[in-house]
């Protein structure tokens, strides 16, 4: 019998096509994606939203007033230690805070917590001491 020859050659596996768009993954050293851009060092909140986490933190037993000493004027302390702190059985939310400029490196502001399904407010006054620190020199609790 005569041989005859195929047009078709063998079949060779077909390259695998890349789709456009389509991602390879991670392609930096050690197969990790490449390093994003670098932010810098986190800067605090408004002076109100730090005063507030600080205030329920006091309120909460998970900080002692005594740790305010510096922070806060003798009569916001005073009525920070004498406050029974009335969120021992539910661990308060910080719902909201506001504040008010009333005068040059003064903020008057308030809070709202929320906790046992009862929203509470707190009213305090900061004052800038000039150095960039604020120092609470009002509260007054609400039930």
């Amino acid at each position: 019998m005569p041989t005859t020859e195929s047009d078709e050659s063998p079949r060779v596996p077909a390259q695998r096509r890349r789709r456009r768009g389509a991602t390879r993954g991670p392609s930096g050293p050690a197969g990790r994606a490449p390093a994003g851009r670098r932010r810098g060092p986190v800067r605090p909140g408004p002076p109100q939203d730090e005063w507030a986490r600080r205030l329920l933190a006091a309120l909460t037993g998970h900080r002692t007033p005594q740790d305010l000493w510096g922070l806060a004027t003798g009569t916001a302390l005073h009525h920070l230690t004498t406050a029974a702190p009335p969120y021992r059985t539910a661990t308060p939310v910080l719902r909201t805070t506001r504040a008010t400029q009333v005068g040059p490196g003064i903020l008057e502001a308030s809070a709202t917590l929320e906790a046992d399904g009862r929203v509470h407010a707190i009213a305090f006054r900061l004052e800038d001491r000039g150095d960039g620190v604020w120092r609470c020199t009002a509260l007054e609790l609400a039930p």
